[in-house]
């Protein structure tokens, strides 16, 4: 059991700086001991559980990493929790996920409405006065599950007013200043847990453009699946220190008048990446001919893959195979060309790609089918958001030859690609590159693509012959190619100001043309933006004590309304919530990827299981938490 330090009234608990090497990713840590951690407060290592408090009045208890990682990263955290307690009264506080500046002392911050993160006053739960009473050193945010709801009070002038059953996100802080209120949002039924059976939390921080870094919350469901709850948060605004070099990664949790053990287990940590490959293989090849495809490889973010390990097994029986290799939007090859199986390793920063091209030639005896089988593997420590598309398997007939029939004619492949591809905002200008490849064996001739664009983007112009009808663009020109060759054409379009979503339906196809491929063109993978969602504007609520300015706006749920006896913001209102925790929250993350339905794709790993929930029995308001 936890020992209590008399924090109540006290000051912040601090533990001299560890010696902080470099985090390892994939980091795990399953608290069978305190190893590559450090206990504050009244944590303690209990059953093979982190304990944060246990269910006695006025704790407050912390963990943290040992060793820092770089502030430029993005991570995606996984972790179970459980809060409970004996007997009908309410559960409080609640517990936290914390980052904190690499470079300051580990520690813990305040019980009660601190939920051992925050700095408040003595004398109240930090309603409306400044604090007095500090809070954990060197803190960036905090990402709290609050059972009580007193994490939102004004602490430090700044908080809505209480918001028992809630996800809450509080900024910067350390000693008696900052610890701002961010964003929040209610969790219609309720944060806790059946007695001790845990319940998982998924937070996803992604770097942004502007060297920031913006957070998505995801809580499981009593179906067992993992629902948006907060996102895509920026992490930045008025009163938010400058990200730090380097962070660690912590929990801390707190009692006051009312307890629950406060508990934790099962940390998982990565560095998120979403890869794909694809290939443009013919659906038909001809026997004795030269066949000629595209393995393209890309990383969509929301962090760099280097070195990514590309194979491709080519068709077994393909005669004098041989590759080569370019980078595509800053990627790089280790090899440029070789020959048989592709074996390379490719550098590919968010947004890049590489493109290997194949060539072999089909045995004069072949007969059926032809397999092709691309894998793409991203570097050590990364987790792919959705590995569906790390493997690419693509098939080719051999077409019987029964008789001289037609001669040879040109095969035409089509590539695309789309610049800005992430990070996009209704109103920006798209700048689409349609090609045309020539993978056939003959000249093709006034080559040109066509490209039916997405409702929501307008076409603006372009320097080729590429006009529009409607949403049809169409590219011509008087060009051949020859069997290899490429033509590329750049046309300008703009995304709709009044556009809402992420951009996983704003995807088109381009297919290029030639009179000398009869068949048509072979048409492009389908290209997505990645679209950051502007938010309504308002700037969220601020503060009772004039907390909050309002600089970011604040994510809000979605519109899916709650059940009656959902609570609000205002200051005084107890916990008042109970039944099963099936509910709806805010929309799904459109990342990514990274960022686009890479985030959606965030909760395949298959790491939660459907556990039944105990409903809150004590609906009564306490005078504090």
């Amino acid at each position: 059991m936890a020992t209590a330090l008399g924090l109540l009234g006290g000051p912040a608990v601090l533990v001299a700086p560890s010696s902080a090497g470099s985090l390892p990713f994939p980091y795990v840590a399953d608290f069978s001991d305190v190893a590559g951690g450090t206990l504050s407060g009244d944590a303690a290592i209990v059953d093979g559980r982190l304990r944060l408090t246990d269910d006695e009045l006025s704790q407050a208890g912390a963990w943290s990493t040992d060793d820092t990682f770089s502030s430029d990263l993005g991570l995606d955290i996984e972790f179970d929790y459980a809060m409970y307690h004996e007997g009908t009264r309410a559960g409080a506080d609640g517990l936290l996920l914390f980052l904190a500046d690499g470079a300051a002392p580990q520690g813990v911050g305040q019980s009660g409405a601190g939920l051992g993160y925050a700095c408040r006053f003595h004398e109240t739960q930090g309603g409306d006065h400044p604090c007095d009473l500090p809070g954990l050193p060197g803190a960036f945010a905090g990402v709290a599950i609050d059972r009580y709801g007193n994490f939102s009070l004004p602490l430090n002038l700044s908080g809505p007013g209480a918001a028992p059953d809630s996800v809450v996100v509080r900024g910067s802080g350390d000693g008696l200043d900052g610890y701002r209120y961010v964003a929040g949002t209610d969790v219609p039924r309720g944060v806790q847990t059946d007695g001790p059976e845990p319940r998982t939390v998924r937070v996803t921080l992604l770097p942004q453009d502007d060297g920031g870094l913006a957070l998505t919350v995801r809580l499981e469901t009593e179906a067992g699946a993992l629902r948006t709850v907060l996102d895509q948060v920026p992490l930045h605004g008025d009163g938010q220190a400058p990200l730090p070099p380097t962070l660690r990664l912590g929990f801390a949790a707190s009692t006051g008048s009312y307890v629950d053990v406060h508990e934790v287990d099962e940390l998982r940590v990565q560095v998120p990446v979403d890869l794909a490959v694809d290939q443009d293989l013919a659906p038909e090849v001809t026997a004795g001919e030269q066949v000629r495809w595209d393995v393209v490889a890309r990383d969509a973010g929301p962090s760099a893959s280097d070195p990514s390990r590309l194979t491709v097994d080519v068709p077994a029986g393909l005669r004098d195979v041989s590759w080569t290799c370019r980078g595509v939007d800053g990627g790089t090859c280790g090899a440029g060309s070789g020959t048989g199986a592709v074996s390379t390793d490719l550098g590919l920063p968010r947004g890049a790609g590489a493109v290997v091209t194949v060539t072999g030639t089909v045995p004069d005896d072949a007969t059926g089918t032809l397999t092709s089988r691309a894998v793409l593997e991203p570097a050590s420590g990364l987790a792919d958001t959705f590995v569906d598309d790390n493997v690419s398997v693509a098939e080719t007939r051999v077409r019987d030859d029964d008789g001289p029939g037609p001669g040879p004619v040109a095969r035409l492949g089509t590539e695309k690609s789309v610049e800005p591809a992430t990070d996009v905002r209704p109103g920006d200008a798209l700048t689409y590159a349609l090609t045309a490849r020539n993978d056939g064996s003959v000249d093709a001739e006034r080559v040109g693509v066509t490209d039916e664009l997405p409702a929501a983007v307008r076409f603006i112009g372009s320097d080729d012959d590429c006009t529009a009808d409607g949403q049809l663009v169409t590219c011509r020109s008087a060009d051949t190619l020859a069997p290899g060759e490429r033509r590329t054409f750049t046309i300008r379009t703009v995304l709709d100001e009044t556009y809402r979503g992420d951009g996983s339906d704003v995807v088109n196809v381009a297919t290029a043309t030639s009179p000398s491929d009869p068949d048509g063109g072979d048409p492009s993978p389908g290209v997505a933006v990645g679209v950051v969602d502007p938010g309504d504007g308002d700037g969220g609520a601020d503060g009772d004590g004039g907390g909050g300015t309002g600089a970011s706006p604040t994510p809000v749920p979605a519109t899916d309304t709650a059940g009656p006896g959902t609570g609000g913001r205002g200051p005084g209102s107890g916990p008042g919530r109970g039944g099963s925790l099936a509910y709806t929250g805010s929309s799904g993350l459109g990342l990514l990827a990274l960022v686009g339905a890479a985030v959606t794709a965030l909760g395949g790993t298959g790491w939660w299981a459907v556990r039944r929930r105990r409903a809150r029995t004590d609906t009564t308001d306490p005078a504090g938490g």
